[in-house]
């Protein structure tokens, strides 16, 4: 029977310049999907006028978007990969190619690869209900390679 529990799940993040070694990622946000990967088009179709129909493939990055409690060590970790490769004038930005490994309880792991930070928190925000709002990062990857769990290939 599968189980959909992502309890346990961690994640490693590289940053090429900054942190060229894996850092762990385990503080998920509560109030926020921990990790999203929304959906893609990956193909494109059109009818012409007489109904014949044409389609094509189109190379999309895969966007990621990783949220975090905040003031913990995984939010720290992003927020300095985060400013390192943010531009203002007198700074020079880190241009880190970033990895992003995913490993879930249940064996399955998520590989990506040349990515980029798109855009994140660059501090902490307060929310009315007197909270720290959730970190929130974006991400966006050229390579991607998911390993199933070896129970879901045997239950296949």
């Amino acid at each position: 029977m599968p189980d959909l529990s992502h309890f346990g799940t961690i994640a490693t993040i590289t940053a090429s310049n900054t942190i060229p070694v894996p850092a762990p990622i385990t503080h998920f946000a509560d109030d926020a999907d921990g990790m999203d990967l929304p959906e893609m088009t990956i193909a494109e179709m059109v009818l012409g006028t007489n109904g014949d129909s044409a389609t094509w493939t189109l190379a999309v990055p895969i966007d990621v978007s990783v949220n975090l409690i905040p003031n913990t060590l995984s939010s720290l970790t992003m927020n300095i990969i985060f400013e390192a490769n943010r531009a203002e004038k007198g700074k020079r930005p880190a241009r880190d190619i970033i990895s992003l490994v995913r490993i879930a309880p249940d064996g399955s792991t998520l590989t990506l690869s040349k990515g980029k930070f798109i855009s994140g928190t660059p501090a902490t925000s307060m929310a009315s209900s007197g909270r720290i709002k959730t970190s929130s990062y974006k991400l966006r990857f050229a390579n991607m390679l998911f390993t199933p769990s070896p129970d879901a290939v045997l239950n296949i």
